[in-house]
């Protein structure tokens, strides 16, 4: 277990200070910022999405993680029955 706040976090702003609301000043960065005032102040001011880093959703974290889980040389086989360079050099059935 990692003890990074970081990774527990759905909303994390990119690296600074940043101000979300109109006259107030730079104040927020990821050590003083909790997910439920990052939603609160994303309802109020939805035009700081752009600050905060785009976080992979649960689905998409799990296909990437399957997809390097893969055999990499699955990649290079080919299908069986499928056409491609004989020994010979010349295109056939392999």
């Amino acid at each position: 277990m990692t003890n990074d706040p970081m990774t527990n976090k759905k909303y994390i702003l990119k690296p600074g200070n940043h101000q979300f609301a109109p006259k107030s000043s730079a104040m927020h960065h990821n050590n003083n910022l909790s997910d439920e005032e990052a939603e609160w102040y994303l309802e109020r001011y939805p035009h700081i999405a752009q600050l905060f880093i785009q976080q992979p959703s649960e689905e998409e974290s799990i296909k990437t993680q399957e997809t390097q889980q893969k055999d990499p040389s699955d990649l290079l086989t080919p299908p069986s029955g499928g056409w491609g360079v004989t020994s010979g050099g010349m295109e056939g059935e392999v």
